[in-house]
């Protein structure tokens, strides 16, 4: 019964401690959540001005080669006939635009494209008379592209130029002739026009870019300069034409005859080394010119295929032929 009565009176006690204790506790430190510092973005690195604002380069154009004398094709054979066919019908491509000169292909009896040519007659920096035939002033340069019988024995450019006496006479003892060749042949020449330039394909696959209007040189693996204009004939320089590509080529002079008949031809090396010296036997090589072409007949090169060339030119030479392309085919079947 006694515990009963003191029940209330220890319930009390109990409760006065118990708030006595909280007061004199030290009050919790309350730590107040301060807001992370704010962290800047670092902004996308930009890009040049050029290279944003510029899309993906397009492809390049390209000529449309619609035309059978504009097909890049390799040759049909390496031997060329021993004799010349004179049945060969030569036609103008004249282009739509007439200011552009065009040029003339030539086919022969089968139907099959065997040369071009075109020639530039003056009135501009290379020629600056004009040509003018009912006065016997045929100032002109030509350039005559041939590959008989579509083989690669033959193939070969003849640059003329045509420039009037003393007394204003055109004669053929004077026409100043230089036929060359280029090495390797990997493919037939082939000419196609695109806007103001036509584009020639060499048999080394190098190109050669015309003025379409005036047939100057202007861009390429040529460097042309003006036509030697002295009227004494015995003193006038051939074609001054400079092959700057990165094959070797062959070329013979004359005056008025076929330089394929002449004393000499030089063979130049323009794959040659860079410790080679200009002028020196590994850049240029002169030999006589029976020793490259037949003298009699249809005056072939003596050698249809590159290899056999390019053991010639080590045997007299001090260098070979540049080191051909394995994905174009270097000799084609004779039939």
């Amino acid at each position: 019964m006694r515990t009963t009565r003191f029940l209330p009176r220890l319930t009390s006690a109990l409760l006065l401690l118990v708030l006595a204790a909280c007061q004199s506790a030290p009050n919790a430190p309350v730590t107040e959540s301060k807001p992370e510092p704010a962290v800047a973005e670092t902004p996308p690195a930009e890009l040049p001005a050029e290279v944003a604002k510029t899309p993906e380069a397009p492809l390049k154009p390209m000529p449309q080669r619609n035309w059978p004398e504009s097909t890049l094709a390799v040759p049909d054979k390496d031997s060329a006939p021993r004799k010349i066919a004179y049945d060969t019908l030569l036609t103008s491509r004249r282009q739509e635009d007439k200011i552009q000169a065009g040029w003339q292909y030539r086919r022969n009896r089968q139907g099959n494209i065997v040369g071009f040519e075109f020639s530039n007659h003056g009135g501009n920096r290379v020629l600056s008379p004009r040509r003018d035939a009912p006065k016997n002033q045929f100032f002109t340069r030509d350039y005559q592209f041939r590959f008989d019988d579509r083989a690669r024995q033959d193939i070969h450019l003849m640059v003329s130029d045509w420039v009037p006496s003393r007394d204003r006479q055109f004669r053929l003892s004077e026409l100043m002739n230089s036929l060359m060749l280029f090495f390797p042949r990997k493919m037939l020449p082939a000419i196609v026009n695109f806007g103001e330039r036509n584009i020639v394909t060499l048999p080394t696959g190098e190109e050669i870019e015309f003025n379409a209007a005036t047939q100057e040189v202007a861009a390429g693996v040529f460097v042309e300069a003006p036509v030697d204009l002295n009227p004494d004939g015995r003193a006038r320089k051939f074609p001054d034409i400079s092959y700057t590509g990165g094959g070797v080529m062959v070329r013979a002079d004359a005056r008025g005859t076929d330089p394929r008949l002449s004393p000499s031809a030089l063979i130049l090396n323009n794959a040659a080394p860079e410790d080679c010296v200009p002028g020196s036997p590994c850049a240029r090589c002169q030999v006589p010119s029976r020793a490259l072409w037949e003298q009699t007949g249809a005056v072939r090169f003596k050698f249809a295929t590159d290899q056999e060339f390019h053991q010639f030119l080590l045997s007299r030479c001090a260098f070979g032929l540049p080191a051909l392309n394995s994905a174009t085919p270097v000799a084609a079947p004779n039939p």
